[in-house]
């Protein structure tokens, strides 16, 4: 097998890899909110806070995924990871206690950063020197892709099997298709760092505004994005003339269409101002969303989000790859995902609390506002040379 055919498997293993990760450990979230207030009862509040911590331990582990993929491979970090995911999923439905579910959120944890963002990254670096930024992209075009396939179909399955049975039934088809590409498929590639190299590189950038200026603005970014798309559901299905299902749909695949569209031409455009113009894009869709009432509108809307909203995953490790050296490339994504996903880790809580709290999401969509055009400010703030 030659080196690029088996770099491009690796990218199409990595793809199911966030199809799985993605659909079922972010944009499901919604719907789990949904299905457990049915249920047990349980506040908004309560419920988003627990996805919070489930982000914040995630991104406490994060640090550790660059050396793991270095010491042990990814196959076997991607595996161990869908394997712990599927488990803590199967569980979910039977939670009759908050206990149980945060105990559930917690193994998640480990599982959702051992099959995303970091280690995607990470391992199709090791097999891209040229084109990297397409690799890349088409790889995580696997969560956009989620967000049409996986939440739509569990919405249109939980009135047909209820939802313990339509949870577990997609899960087990997920984790079968996903696990059996990682073993066929992914293993370390030409340019693998060794363990030794990242760890010396994770700490020093905390230190220089180089790596704040990266990782700040997606900070603020995702920390919008995450809160909008975990409460998605819940702040359409309010509205009785609009069907969840469909507006989560057309919101990823606008988002699949934009992250494509990107993926081809993003090695040719500067990524800060892209990521610029991304951000702002959603301003836009949020400021519509939050006034409007009919459907087409809203469908319109959360079409207009969704172009930026794979984009704003993908832009942060290309603006890394283009401003760092490629040895520090891992590391360094690491360390940005982790002190990113510290911070949006509390876009659901922050949201549901809000929500809770003024009886409507006004003032969640306003802070959304907000941290979008705080993020689009502080992106175009690159270190001077």
């Amino acid at each position: 097998m030659s080196r690029n055919a088996a770099g491009w498997r690796v990218v199409f293993a990595c793809f199911l890899s966030a199809v799985f990760a993605w659909g079922f450990g972010f944009y499901a979230h919604g719907i789990y909110l949904v299905e457990l207030q049915k249920a047990r009862g349980w506040s908004t509040g309560l419920i988003s806070s627990i996805v919070t911590g489930h982000y914040v331990l995630g991104a406490l582990l994060l640090p550790r995924i660059a050396w793991a993929i270095g010491r042990f491979g990814p196959r076997v970090v991607f595996l161990s990871g869908l394997a712990v995911t599927a488990v803590a999923l199967l569980l979910l439905p039977s939670v009759d206690a908050p206990w149980q579910l945060a105990v559930l959120y917690a193994l998640m944890a480990p599982g959702w950063n051992a099959t995303s963002l970091a280690p995607i990254a990470a391992t199709v670096g090791q097999w891209f020197d040229h084109n990297r930024g397409l690799a890349l992209n088409l790889a995580l075009s696997g969560a956009t892709v989620a967000g049409l396939v996986v939440a739509p179909a569990l919405l249109a399955m939980i009135p047909r099997l209820g939802f313990a049975d339509a949870q577990r039934l997609l899960v087990v088809i997920g984790i079968i298709v996903a696990g059996t590409a990682v073993a066929l498929f992914v293993r370390r590639g030409p340019f693998s760092p060794k363990p030794a190299a990242m760890s010396r590189a994770t700490l020093a950038p905390l230190k220089d505004w180089h790596f704040w200026s990266i990782s700040a603005p997606f900070a603020f970014v995702l920390t919008s994005q995450v809160g909008f798309l975990t409460h998605l559901v819940p702040l359409i299905a309010d509205r009785s003339n609009v069907d969840p299902g469909l507006a989560v749909g057309i919101n990823a695949f606008t988002a699949l269409v934009g992250r494509v569209v990107l993926g081809f031409v993003i090695d040719r455009l500067e990524p800060r101002r892209a990521s610029a113009i991304s951000f702002l894009v959603q301003v836009a869709a949020i400021a519509v969303l939050a006034r409007a009432e009919g459907a087409a509108v809203i469908y319109g809307a959360c079409a207009v989000y969704g172009f930026s909203v794979g984009n704003n995953i993908t832009l942060s490790p290309l603006i890394i790859q283009r401003e760092y050296a490629a040895s520090d490339f891992p590391a360094i994504v690491a360390l940005s995902t982790a002190v990113v996903q510290i911070l949006y880790a509390f876009g659901p809580g922050l949201l549901g609390v809000l929500r809770d709290a003024f009886g409507g999401y006004g003032v969640p969509l306003a802070v959304c506002l907000g941290l979008n055009l705080a993020a689009s400010v502080v992106v175009l703030m690159r270190r001077r040379t």
